[in-house]
């Protein structure tokens, strides 16, 4: 599997507090056959890009080191999960922060209910600056829910849409995991990953978390969402079609 949200940087965010609790994130992803992470900090102050970057790298650069080392077959690559708000508009290039050097960049709303229309207007932005945005755990946002026709929207604009594991798996309540599904199988959705933060309380165990997914999503979307399409984000590719019947 290939898990293209995650907190696993030590110190840079919300996520993994010291490296010990790195570590145990990425022996967790082995042990759960992610193969390679995206590691995707928070990015909500954007005229501290370089900085971030500069702490960023450092620690990709250690970490895999250290899993090369300990000879982890894991990779970690770069990425941000970018807050998306009227500061994007006065934004100087974000062509670093996307995923593995692509034109996918990560991004997110706010978790409070928002103006609708901010969501094709933010986004917008992000492809005029030559970018294609990956929406974060659209399940997550009061304001898709309630506006259910915004995440299509998106979708029809170009983005992708990608959803969380332990959303799919109910942890957050059902109301969130019933829109997931629904995103999910109707194509609006086409990737899954994990978004953890920490070994313990928002780990990376998604062997165990599809366990709990919905019995309508099959193994094969699974794969779908979790290596096939997330090979063609790390390749800097368009998405294809999905294949008919999953």
């Amino acid at each position: 599997m290939i898990d293209l949200h995650c907190h696993l940087l030590w110190d840079m965010d919300d996520g993994a507090e010291s490296m010990e609790k790195t570590i145990a994130l990425c022996r967790s992803a082995v042990k759960n056959g992610i193969r390679i992470i995206a590691a995707t900090p928070h990015l909500t102050d954007l005229e501290l890009i370089e900085d971030f970057l500069y702490e960023r790298n450092q620690r990709i650069a250690e970490l895999n080191g250290y899993l090369e080392m300990e000879k982890m077959p894991l990779k970690v690559c770069g990425g941000a999960e970018v807050y998306l708000d009227h500061h994007i508009f006065e934004a100087e290039s974000l062509d670093e922060v996307t995923i593995n050097r692509s034109k996918y960049l990560l991004c997110e709303y706010s978790l409070q209910p928002f103006q609708p229309e901010r969501a094709a207007l933010f986004a917008e932005e992000i492809f005029e600056r030559g970018c294609t945005p990956i929406i974060a755990h659209p399940e997550r946002y009061p304001t898709f829910r309630r506006y259910p026709s915004i995440p299509r929207e998106l979708r029809d604009m170009g983005a992708l849409l990608q959803v969380n594991a332990d959303s799919l798996a109910g942890l957050l309540g059902k109301e969130i995991q019933a829109f997931a599904k629904k995103l999910l199988l109707d194509g609006t959705a086409d990737l899954i990953a994990t978004d953890a933060h920490d070994p313990q309380f928002r780990g990376n165990a998604i062997e165990r978390l599809q366990k709990q997914f919905p019995p309508e999503i099959s193994k094969e979307l699974i794969y779908w969402a979790t290596w096939i399409a997330p090979q063609y984000v790390l390749r800097n590719a368009d998405l294809p079609e999905r294949p008919k019947g999953i």
